[in-house]
């Protein structure tokens, strides 16, 4: 986990922070085959070490060029 993760958790308590891969990032929209997983973040907006891998993942998916 980076340490990019651990400051965006900050902001979201009591939810989760996605792994985002592919060439996005997390000002755009994401579609789900970029999207490894998500960690778990507590009530204080510290990641609890829970993560749930996406079966959707594609680690060979990337954004388009333009």
């Amino acid at each position: 986990m980076t340490e990019q993760a651990k400051a965006e958790a900050q902001s979201q308590p009591n939810g989760w922070v996605y792994a985002i891969g592919g060439g996005y990032n997390n000002t755009e929209a994401v579609p789900p085959q970029a999207i490894s997983g998500a960690w778990k973040v507590d009530e204080h907006g510290n990641i609890t070490g829970e993560f749930k891998p996406n079966p959707n993942f594609d680690p060979n998916f990337r954004k388009p060029r333009r």
